[in-house]
């Protein structure tokens, strides 16, 4: 029985590709989550969070955050 991408990802294959990068530390596991989204999901997270890094960019250059005891 063919697998899918999905099992691919979640269950490599020892010594593939897949494997090697799961080993190496990525964690699959977001990729088959992201995968899940439809692109309009992936395009709204991704403006969400270019959002929120605007905000904080905002909020240093003001002087609220960055200014950490030393």
């Amino acid at each position: 029985m063919k697998r899918t991408p999905e099992e691919k990802l979640l269950n490599p294959r020892p010594g593939s590709r897949i494997a090697a990068a799961r080993d190496f530390g990525i964690d699959l596991s977001l990729t088959v989550s992201q995968l899940r989204l439809t692109p309009q999901e992936r395009i709204d997270n991704l403006q969400s969070s270019m959002s929120f890094v605007a905000e904080l960019d905002r909020a240093r250059k003001k002087g609220s955050i960055g200014k950490g005891k030393q």
